[in-house]
């Protein structure tokens, strides 16, 4: 009788080769554990593509070959696979991590899984996301971080490859020549608020400390004339106080930069004491804001005011989100900076807080992802430099031109510091953790009491 060897066989044969070639080429080892293998194909070791040490950190994986059917329950985005019983009680007693790993021959495609992650519910059924679990240089780091999870403590730290832009969330600040200074009558500035209220003067871009009244707008032909003494007055050079070693004179620059920054800003931003936050404005109730603006590479746009209506109630707002920053004054090698640090201002209709403000921050605080923040400090140092062109900025003319005469010229200038070139670049994409509580932050985000009104989506 001649001897045989079934599809299957072939198949499967065909399909360790392939698997052994795409670990190899993806910089790593895959050893077959021949004949005598009982529900083990073999082991992955992992290894530094850069200086090409071996780890000694592995994983075991069993190939699955399929040469042309769909998988079970596959659409474009998902598809599961069966497991057997005995199988899964196998993989369970062994010292390693066990991944399984599917190839499918009519569309050359790598798919793998921790057999530790089956369904809920279901201890013997993989669900497979065709994006995350797709066989590739990004998810074999998160297999190799699988490796030192079973047995003992240690982590997988892979290869860092050439240096790599990092963007600082800084911006210089460029102060006036000159500084007023003058005597006042009031011990502070809380005491002096009431007498500049009673003006028609309504400006707060000034700092009193000791009966010392400081800004970089001169008092003199102001109504701030009623809080100093007018015959006091002197512009000096603004550096005898950016430049003090003086705390006092640093708690002073510190309080005028944020109060100037308040004042010139105002068209756009408005200002949350309590929370010490600058947030986008809305011109009316419940009126949602796009910004346009200029991300590294492109031009971009953000919902930074974004209305949200009750999921139960359909006519009934549940509140409005503002993008905003928290500002930091710090003085670094003789220069002053600020650093933007982004967040989010809730309110009841774009004007009032909100009475749940601090539960909707720590929600949208955990959705929240790298992208998105640097995204936002990036928005944000467009506008401050001065480039901004929305719906609140002049008509541009044929030329290009602003049609009608721009804001009065700011006293404090914004300016973007320059890239910091690191030696290594970090693979941020190898480094995303698996999260256990992100499948339920989802469902809650999806489910949740409000949802974006439809005429505020980008």
């Amino acid at each position: 009788m001649s001897k045989t060897v079934t599809d299957n066989q072939l198949n499967g044969e065909v399909g360790e080769t392939l698997v052994k070639a795409k670990i190899g080429r993806l910089g790593h080892v895959f050893e077959g554990r021949g004949r005598l293998e009982t529900g083990i194909d073999g082991t992955v070791e992992f290894r530094d593509a850069v200086t090409g040490q071996m780890s000694g950190n592995m994983v075991f994986a069993q190939v699955k070959t399929t040469a042309g059917k769909k998988y079970p329950f596959e659409t474009d985005q998902s598809f599961e696979y069966p497991l057997r019983a005995d199988d899964v009680a196998y993989w369970r007693s062994l010292s390693l991590p066990v991944v399984i790993i599917l190839y499918r021959d009519s569309d050359e495609t790598y798919f793998w899984k921790n057999v530790a992650d089956t369904k809920a519910g279901d201890d013997n059924r993989l669900v497979f996301d065709k994006t995350a679990d797709l066989l590739d240089a990004v998810s074999i780091t998160r297999m190799a971080g699988l490796a030192v999870q079973k047995g003992r403590l240690g982590a997988f730290v892979p290869p860092m490859r050439g240096g790599e832009a990092a963007h600082l969330n800084l911006m210089r600040i460029v102060l006036p020549d000159e500084i007023f200074v003058a005597d006042s009558p009031f011990a502070s500035g809380r005491d002096a608020v009431p007498e500049v209220l009673r003006t028609d003067e309504r400006r707060f871009d000034w700092v009193i400390r000791g009966r010392r009244f400081v800004s970089f707008h001169d008092p003199r032909g102001t109504g701030l004339e009623a809080i100093v003494h007018p015959d006091t007055v002197e512009a000096v050079e603004t550096e005898l106080i950016a430049d003090s070693d003086d705390p006092d004179d640093e708690l002073v620059m510190i309080e005028l930069l944020r109060r100037t920054m308040v004042e010139q800003e105002s068209a756009d931003l408005a200002f949350n004491g309590k929370a010490r936050v600058f947030y986008f404005r809305t011109a009316e109730r419940y009126q949602p804001r796009e910004y346009e603006y200029r991300s590294l590479r492109a031009n971009t746009s953000a919902m930074v005011v974004q209305v949200y209506m009750n999921k139960k109630r359909k006519d009934q707002v549940h509140s409005v989100r503002h993008h905003a920053f928290r500002p930091r004054f710090e003085r670094i090698a003789g220069e002053w900076f600020l650093s933007i640090s982004p967040t989010f201002v809730f309110t009841e209709d774009g004007f009032r807080p909100h009475r749940f403000a601090a539960d909707l921050l720590a929600g949208k605080k955990r959705m929240d992802r790298n992208g998105s923040i640097r995204g936002q400090v990036f928005m944000f140092r467009y506008l401050l430099s001065g480039e901004q062109r929305d719906a609140h900025s002049p008509p541009l003319d044929l030329f290009g031109a602003p049609a009608v005469p721009e804001r009065p010229e700011k006293l404090l200038k914004f300016e973007p510091v320059d890239a910091v070139q690191m030696d290594v670049a970090v693979p941020e994409a190898a480094w995303v953790a698996n999260d256990p509580n992100a499948k339920k932050m989802a469902a809650e985000n999806d489910d949740g009491l409000f949802q974006p009104k439809l005429e505020a989506q980008a």
